[in-house]
C-alpha cells in the first residue's frame, strides 16, 4: 500500500495505522499500553551498522534528516496516544524489555510484539498479529509453557536464543534448532558445548561476546516502574480532530465516523454484559473479536491490558 502524503508533504501512514489500531483495540476492550525504544545496547551496533549499509549509500546521506523527521514522528505520535486517553512508557533501551518488566510485574497481561525477543527478556505471554485486521490468527506464546515443553530453565532458554542467533552476538555456525536444543537439554550452557562439539566442524565466532549478551537479555535496562503511572481515559474527540484535521489534513468525516463507531460498540457491549458476570462467564474480547487463539491456560477477562512495543524504526507497533 502506498504512503498516505498529506498537502505538507508528511507521511502520516504510521500516524493514521496508530489511530486505527489503537481504536480497534479500545473499542473491542483492549487496554493497551505503548512503549517506545530508548537508545539500543552497544551489543547491537553491528547489527543495526549492517542494516544502515544494506540499506544503501542514499540513506547514509540522509540520516540526519531522516533522524529528525523519525523523532517528530514518534512525538506526533505519543501526542495522539495521549489524545486517545491512552498511556505509553519511554523505555531507556530495548522496548520489548520493558514491555517483558510490565508482564512480569502484573501490570500488563502480554507483549504485543512481532519480536521474539520478548520472550527472552522473561516476558510470560507474547502475542503476535494482533492488528486491525480479522483476517489473520493471532498468535499466544507462553513463556511457562515452552519452557516445560523444551525441558529447560530460563537461563538455559536464553542460551538456546543465543545459539539460534540473536541481535547482540554471532552463533556458532552449523548448529540448527535440532542439534541447538539437544545440546543444551545435554550440557545446560554455552560453555558445556563448546567443551564437547568439534570446533573445527563447528567453529566459534571471532570475538564471540556471548556473555555480554546473556547478560544484556537475563539483566536487560528496563524503565523504573515506580515512575510510571498508567492511567487510561475517554478520547479527546476534538482535541484528536484539532491534531488529525486541523493540522495533519485528515479527512473529518473519517476521524468523527470511526470515534463514533468506538462509543457505538462501547455501549453495545455495557448493555450486554450483567452486571456481576461470574468469572467463568466472561470472555475476553481476543476470542469475541479476532479467531480462536490455540494457547493453554485462562484467557484474561474484558478489560485485558496488553503492552505493546513500538519499534523507533517504524513509531507505530
Amino acid at each position: 500500500m502506498p504512503p498516505i502524503i498529506n498537502r505538507n508533504r508528511e507521511n502520516i501512514s504510521p500516524l493514521l495505522g496508530l489511530f486505527y489500531r489503537t481504536i480497534h483495540l479500545l473499542e473491542n476492550g483492549i487496554k493497551p499500553i505503548y512503549v517506545f525504544d530508548g537508545r539500543p545496547p552497544g551489543q547491537k551496533a553491528p547489527l543495526l551498522a549492517k542494516r544502515a549499509e544494506s540499506a544503501g549509500d542514499l540513506h547514509q546521506a540522509g540520516s540526519e534528516q531522516s533522524d529528525g523527521g523519525l523523532k517528530r514522528r514518534i512525538l506526533d505520535c505519543q501526542r495522539l496516544l495521549s489524545l486517545l486517553g491512552v498511556p505509553y512508557v519511554e523505555a531507556p533501551s530495548e522496548a520489548e524489555a520493558t514491555c517483558a518488566e510490565l508482564v512480569k510485574s502484573g501490570l500488563a497481561y502480554g507483549s504485543v510484539t512481532e519480536d521474539m525477543d520478548a520472550l527472552p527478556f522473561g516476558s510470560s505471554k507474547l502475542i503476535r498479529n494482533l492488528n486491525a485486521e480479522k483476517k489473520g490468527v493471532v498468535e499466544e506464546y507462553s513463556l511457562p509453557v515452552l519452557l516445560t515443553k523444551l525441558k529447560l530453565t530460563h537461563e538455559q532458554f536464553v542460551d538456546l536464543c543465543i545459539l539460534l542467533g540473536c541481535d547482540y552476538c554471532g552463533k556458532i555456525k552449523g548448529l540448527g534448532p535440532t542439534r541447538a536444543l539437544q545440546l543444551i537439554q545435554q550440557y545446560k550452557t554455552i560453555e558445556g558445548i563448546q567443551e564437547n562439539i568439534d570446533l573445527q566442524k563447528h567453529p566459534l565466532p571471532a570475538n564471540w561476546n556471548y556473555q555480554e549478551a546473556r547478560h544484556l537479555l537475563l539483566h536487560p535496562q528496563v524503565t523504573n516502574l515506580d515512575t510510571v503511572t498508567l492511567q487510561w481515559a475517554e478520547p479527546d474527540e476534538e482535541g484528536l480532530v484539532q491534531f488529525l484535521v486541523q493540522e495533519k489534513f485528515v479527512k473529518e468525516e473519517r476521524i468523527r465516523r470511526r470515534l463514533e463507531r468506538m462509543r457505538t460498540a462501547a455501549q453495545e457491549a455495557a448493555a450486554a454484559e450483567p452486571r456481576s458476570p461470574s468469572p467463568e462467564k466472561r470472555q475476553t474480547r481476543l476470542q469475541e473479536f479476532f479467531h480462536a487463539v490455540k494457547s493453554p491456560g485462562k484467557r484474561e477477562d474484558e478489560e485485558s491490558k496488553s503492552c505493546s512495543s513500538s519499534k523507533k524504526q517504524k513509531t507505530e507497533k
